[in-house]
């Protein structure tokens, strides 16, 4: 398709809510870091947290995959700020306010990348005040 010369409607959508294809035998859970692997396709949530993943958002609920890749689609929520564990080993503190932070497991986050090993999850927004060992992603 070449260049316009003539105004256009170009639709939109607010990309709060998106729908995912899984990959195959994928099982995603409600509340977890929704990830693609790099064919992007969704990782189910127990593969959660390699290298060559990317976090999308978290799973708006759960979902399975008995057929082949993209033959289901899960609802992934994202451009908000979240609620998760603060990793117990490698911690994020108030030093990291907006730094990025890594994904642990489906639903932990670590200060550091693990010498590469670890996907980004987003940036660190602050701590939870009732609950100190959780912690506001942004995840866009």
């Amino acid at each position: 398709m070449s260049g316009t010369n003539t105004p256009i409607t170009t639709e939109y959508r607010d990309g709060i809510l998106i729908p995912v294809s899984l990959a195959a035998a994928a099982v995603v859970l409600m509340g977890t870091f929704a990830v693609v692997g790099a064919d992007g396709y969704a990782v189910a949530s127990a593969n959660v947290g390699a290298a060559d993943q990317t976090c999308i958002g978290i799973w708006e609920s759960d979902a399975e995959n008995l057929g082949a890749a993209g033959a289901v689609q899960g609802v992934v929520r994202r451009n908000k700020q979240f609620l998760v564990a603060n990793s117990a080993t490698d911690p994020v503190t108030q030093a990291d306010m907006g730094q990025l932070v890594y994904i642990q497991d489906n639903q932990t986050i670590a200060k550091t990348d693990n010498s590469g090993v670890l996907p980004v999850a987003g940036a660190f927004m602050g701590f939870d005040l009732e609950n100190p060992s959780y912690v506001w992603v942004e995840i866009v």
